[in-house]
């Protein structure tokens, strides 16, 4: 299932164009969510001389980043033909950009995530990453109705976790349930898990997992009910129960991992009015107060989210929770009353025109440098060369398109070819018919 981003990609798309003061080839997954290289689409169809002087911007901003995984790709916008020949004679490949036909050595990257080793491969390899915090912006969108809500709390159980999917970089979630029965906290949660992973089908038990410490050792589905969450459940909330609970415990995508990068399970309780506890990777806690959030570090112990380790920092995170969960009464009131302060200031300041203008400020700031920073260091060295490589080819010369700026002279130098595409821009933008060239 796709979830409505409404009209996020358009947005970005119209203000990279305003941004250039020209058109921008932009391209973004959908089905949103996805990754697969099928899904990654044009936003408008450009051709002609157009596409061929201006910049690509791939949006890779919802899911953490994987270079590796789209280094083998095949051409998939281009002729059956054309990809035999690209794999038979080896031509470079340039990830997304695999392919690609236009006058820019590099591309612009759109990202969300931060402290990546993917994010160093993708700069070293003909990328200008452009960071923004993609998630805060769906978030706005997918939660907007919760503004309106006002919780009538009636808390029945201390904790609240959304426990759905568990492969890949989720993991850890199956090792976190099998805490909770080790300190006896299922009763203090509402919460749920899936013995069968929903996107791969297959049981814990027979699962080989990355990493071996998050393999549980009680059978869960003893302890808890089984969820029946839809894949798309992230992008809603349920007011029920916000009201039935007093704290969420957010599983991050990412937690055992170096990355930095917080979702919309991070956004939800906050839109919400919902204290928190988040497992994440070292620093989320920190992020999330850079933009203008509040933590609860003065009502309980935010310290694990400064432990490196992942199996510690989990520990610690379960230990926390047996320790609230052990609070007296007046305990529980005094230190309760004091986190909805925190919780309500924190959906305020969500909701506000000052965190909206935190995000798509930064937004505009670096993608303004992205783009300055493609003209300033552009030499058209990789379309001059792999140009000279293909026409080398025998099969390449009957099927290469041989018009205008884009033909080959023997004997022109890489300075000569040069200036032809930079008249070709200038005439290209002063609406100039092209033939002469």
């Amino acid at each position: 299932m796709s979830i409505p981003l409404d009209r996020l990609y358009p947005f970005i798309h119209s203000l990279a164009k305003q941004t250039r003061g020209d058109v921008v080839d932009f391209y973004y997954f959908y089905p949103h969510g996805s990754k697969d290289i099928e899904n990654l689409i044009p936003i408008e169809i450009i051709s002609g001389y157009q596409k061929y002087i201006s910049p690509m911007i791939f949006c890779h901003d919802q899911e953490p980043l994987d270079f590796d995984q789209y280094q083998d790709i095949e051409l998939i916008q281009t002729s059956e033909n054309t990809k035999l020949l690209y794999k038979k004679h080896n031509v470079e490949k340039y990830n997304f950009q695999f392919g690609r036909q236009n006058i820019y050595d590099k591309s612009l990257l759109l990202h969300s995530e931060q402290r990546s080793t993917n994010l160093e491969k993708y700069q070293n390899n003909w990328f200008i990453p452009v960071y923004y915090w993609s998630h805060a912006v769906i978030s706005l969108d997918w939660f907007r109705f919760a503004r309106h809500i006002v919780q009538k709390k009636q808390a029945q159980k201390t904790f609240l976790i959304y426990n759905r999917a568990w492969s890949g970089t989720r993991e850890y979630r199956l090792r976190f349930a099998d805490l909770l029965i080790r300190l006896g906290l299922p009763d203090h949660c509402k919460t749920s898990v899936n013995p069968v992973e929903p996107e791969l089908d297959i049981h814990y038990e027979t699962h080989q997992f990355k990493n071996s410490v998050w393999r549980p050792t009680n059978v869960l589905e003893n302890y808890f009910t089984v969820s029946s969450a839809h894949s798309h459940y992230s992008a809603d909330f349920d007011i029920e129960d916000y009201e039935a609970t007093d704290i969420e415990i957010i599983l991050e995508t990412l937690f055992d991992d170096s990355r930095l990068q917080l979702t919309e399970k991070s956004l939800r309780p906050i839109a919400c009015a919902q204290p928190f506890i988040l497992a994440g990777t070292p620093g989320s806690l920190e992020y999330l107060r850079s933009y203008g959030f509040k933590t609860f570090g003065d009502i309980w112990d935010e310290s694990y989210d400064l432990v490196q380790g992942p199996e510690e920092r989990l520990m610690r995170i379960a230990d926390l929770m047996r320790q609230i969960a052990n609070w007296d009464f007046d305990k529980r009131a005094d230190k309760m009353a004091q986190a909805r302060a925190i919780a309500d200031y924190n959906k305020k300041h969500f909701f506000s025109k000052e965190f909206f203008d935190h995000v798509i400020g930064e937004l505009k700031v670096n993608l303004s440098a992205g783009l300055e920073e493609l003209e300033r260091t552009n030499t058209s060295r990789l379309i001059i060369e792999r140009r000279k490589k293909l026409w080398k080819i025998p099969e390449f010369q009957k099927i290469w398109y041989d018009v205008g700026p884009n033909s080959y002279w023997p004997g022109r130098t890489n300075q000569d070819l040069i200036k032809v595409l930079a008249r070709a821009r200038y005439y290209y933008n002063k609406k100039t018919h092209l033939g002469g060239f």
